[in-house]
C-alpha cells in the first residue's frame, strides 16, 4: 500500500524570498460613493418682507421625505441679516395637500405648479401682498 501526501502552499506566503500576490488581487480600493437624495420637486421665488425688498427662497423636497430650505434677504445690510440668511434641512410630511417642514414654522399648500405659503395657523395669507407668497415649481 502506498501513501501519497501532497501539500498546498498558501498564496500569501513567501516563495524564494518573494511575496506571491494572488491573481486578481490588483484592484485599488474604491472610493465610497456619496449618497445624493433624489429631488422630487424643487420650488423657488421671492416672498414679501416688511423691512426689505423680499426673501429669496428655494425649497427642495426629496424622495426620502427630507427637504432643504434656503432663504436670503434682499436689499438689507448684511449686518442686519446675520443669522437670517440660512439653509435648513430636515424631514417633511404631507397632510392632504399641505407640506409641513420639520423645524420650520412655515406651511405650504401644494398645487401642480407651485407651493403657496400659508400663515402660522395654516390659512391663506391675507392683504395686498398675499398673492406674492408663492414658490413656483422649478423644472
Amino acid at each position: 500500500m502506498a501513501l501519497l501526501i501532497t501539500a498546498c502552499g498558501d498564496s500569501g506566503e513567501k516563495e524564494n524570498n518573494a511575496t506571491v500576490i494572488p491573481a486578481g488581487d490588483t484592484a485599488k480600493p474604491q472610493t465610497p460613493v456619496e449618497y445624493m437624495p433624489v429631488i422630487v420637486n424643487g420650488y423657488a421665488g421671492v416672498v414679501p418682507c416688511d423691512d426689505c425688498d423680499g426673501v429669496e427662497t428655494s425649497l427642495s423636497l426629496y424622495a426620502d421625505t427630507t427637504y432643504q430650505l434656503k432663504t436670503a434677504f434682499i436689499g438689507k445690510n448684511p449686518k442686519d441679516t446675520a443669522g437670517l440668511n440660512q439653509s435648513k434641512s430636515g424631514s417633511f410630511m404631507m397632510h392632504n395637500d399641505t407640506v409641513h417642514l420639520e423645524g420650520v414654522d412655515i406651511r405650504y399648500l401644494k398645487t401642480d405648479t407651485a407651493l403657496i405659503q400659508l400663515d402660522k395657523s395654516g390659512k391663506y395669507m391675507t392683504g395686498k401682498k398675499a398673492v406674492k407668497y408663492v414658490l413656483k415649481k422649478v423644472k
